[in-house]
């Protein structure tokens, strides 16, 4: 006995009905990790500033010294609010004609958000003269410029030093980030951060939606 079965769809038809039902799953899954992501990804970020040499360096090393940052509470206050700027933006996930398209968007510290953290006044440090030292803005995006005419740092402890750790001195050179720290708008503390932990972050979106499906 033979028995023959006729397919009253197209292949297209077919292809179709099967993106709409993965759609129809995955979709709702999505909107239920949402909420969990956006805390989830905000820790992870966080912890990433906090395990980058700049954050070190700021709390007990070269950049404290360099910045004259008395009060490391303030490198922490500026990690939060960095770390507030972060923004999860869920793309709804799209019948195209070869799959789905869809998924997620993280920014963070984007141009509109760059002025707003660098002008808080815990990214910046006063000189004994008063006058303002923008450290964040230095750090993030001042890259190799020279930020000190004829002066430098020497590092030590002294009774003038607002951070203990060392003071501007005259100097034949010209004082500017470290080269090793120095950051510009496209690559700085902040990006290579996020790019150092884009793999726990897939993961955990990953995760967050396998729990849901």
């Amino acid at each position: 006995m033979r028995f023959s079965v006729k397919l009253l769809e197209s292949n297209a038809e077919i292809q179709n009905i099967i993106l709409t039902q993965i759609r129809d799953i995955i979709s709702p899954a999505i909107d239920k990790a949402m909420h969990y992501l956006r805390s989830e990804i905000k820790i992870i970020v966080e912890q990433a500033l906090k395990s980058e040499p700049e954050y070190t360096s700021l709390i007990s090393g070269k950049l404290r010294a360099d910045f004259g940052i008395p009060d490391v509470g303030a490198v922490d206050s500026v990690v939060s609010a960095l770390v507030n700027t972060l923004e999860i933006q869920q793309k709804p996930i799209d019948i195209k004609r070869n799959g789905l398209s869809g998924g997620f968007s993280l920014y963070m510290m984007r141009s509109s958000d760059i002025g707003g953290v660098i002008g808080l006044d815990i990214a910046s440090s006063k000189d004994p003269a008063g006058y303002s030292l923008p450290w964040l803005e230095w750090l993030l995006l001042k890259n190799n410029e020279t930020i000190v005419k004829n002066y430098d740092v020497k590092y030590g402890s002294s009774p003038s030093s607002r951070s203990g750790f060392g003071i501007m001195v005259p100097s034949s050179n010209d004082w500017r980030v470290p080269a090793e720290f120095a950051g510009s708008e496209s690559s700085n503390w902040t990006t290579r951060a996020i790019e150092r932990s884009e793999n726990n972050i897939y993961s955990t979106i990953q995760r967050a939606i396998e729990k849901y499906l």
